[in-house]
């Protein structure tokens, strides 16, 4: 069991990493002009992106782009970011 369990947390993460390509954001932009990004997610440093095709994933770095989400728009890819929950204070303090 301890071993799945450090499987799971250690090298399952670093194999889906291996899997994933990374690319600057000048490319990432070329490939939304030309329309071959199919699915956009926005983190906090990072982007995430497939091809059209849905076969690749690229990452890359997250700059301070103001027109980045209406050139998405403009590509027809579907996008998304992360929804950051805070915990309420009351509950973390309780928690403490």
């Amino acid at each position: 069991m301890m071993i799945l369990l450090a499987f799971n947390w250690i090298m399952l993460p670093w194999l889906m990493e291996k899997q994933i390509r990374e690319v600057d954001y000048g490319t990432f932009m070329t490939m939304t002009e030309q329309e071959q990004i199919g699915e956009v997610e926005v983190q906090d440093n990072r982007i995430l992106f497939t091809d059209k095709e849905g076969k690749t994933i690229y990452k890359t770095g997250l700059m301070n782009d103001p027109g980045l989400t209406e050139r998405l728009y403009e590509s027809g890819a579907k996008f998304t970011s992360e929804i950051i929950e805070e915990a309420s204070p009351i509950l973390s303090f309780l928690l403490t």
